[in-house]
């Protein structure tokens, strides 16, 4: 049974999660580098579900941009705070329209996320973009996905029609990391281990070192266009 949460629901905060993964710089860093990328413009850009704010410093010491995070859960907001990053509870909470919205491995802890796409497209200016990094696939739902709270990993027809239903177009869609796919596969058999197997920091120090490097080399080979742990979809306002 999956666990059931909502954009209000606090209970759930990630943390342990949140801190293992900053071990994972190339990976945030590509992240960050894609939104980046795909952006047109980088004026006033908001953090959708911002954690502790790693993406958010990598675009504040890289690329010179203050993000507006958004964030609900006590624990994390005082990460934030600590690090000195703008935030607030909800998007109509912050000023004016965004050039670039993005939302990286959040939009499936929210059981209405269609609604969440409708608040951002209402934030997002003209000419502005939504860039949301997705955990893909189904088949490769494992107790991790239980446990920190997820309600579904998604294709990218499934987005691309969320986002229809929500008034946006998805511009670009791909899969991202490709060797993961097999990595989480791997972990859907032989299960999730966060003190000594695969989930461990050590585990994700070593992913991120030696096997995301060449993931990233066969993306830009094309595999992205098949397959990958995750899927990235660059969105704007419909016509």
């Amino acid at each position: 049974m999956k666990n059931k949460q909502t954009e209000d629901n606090t209970n759930f905060s990630g943390l342990k999660e949140l801190l293992n993964t900053e071990v994972m710089k190339n990976y945030n860093e590509f992240i960050v580098s894609e939104a980046v990328r795909h952006s047109n413009g980088l004026n006033q850009v908001i953090d959708f579900g911002a954690g502790i704010g790693t993406l958010s410093l990598i675009l504040k010491n890289c690329y010179g941009v203050d993000t507006q995070c958004v964030e609900i859960d006590s624990e994390n907001k005082a990460y934030l705070s600590r690090r000195n990053l703008k935030q607030f509870d909800c998007l109509n909470d912050i000023k004016g329209k965004s050039d670039l919205i993005f939302s990286s491995n959040v939009l499936e802890h929210i059981e209405d996320d269609v609604s969440v796409l409708v608040n951002m497209k209402d934030k997002l200016s003209e000419s502005g973009k939504i860039y949301l990094y997705l955990p893909a696939k189904m088949l490769l739902w494992s107790r991790l996905d239980e446990e920190v709270g997820h309600f579904r990993r998604y294709e990218i027809s499934e987005i691309e029609n969320k986002c229809k239903q929500a008034g946006l177009k998805v511009e670009f869609a791909c899969y991202a990391d490709s060797l993961g796919f097999f990595a989480s596969l791997l972990m859907t058999i032989i299960g999730y281990n966060a003190e000594g197997g695969i989930g461990s920091v050590g585990s994700l120090i070593f992913y991120d070192k030696w096997i995301f490097p060449l993931s990233r080399m066969l993306d830009r080979l094309g595999f992205k266009y098949l397959f990958g742990k995750n899927l990235i979809a660059v969105v704007k306002k419909a016509n």
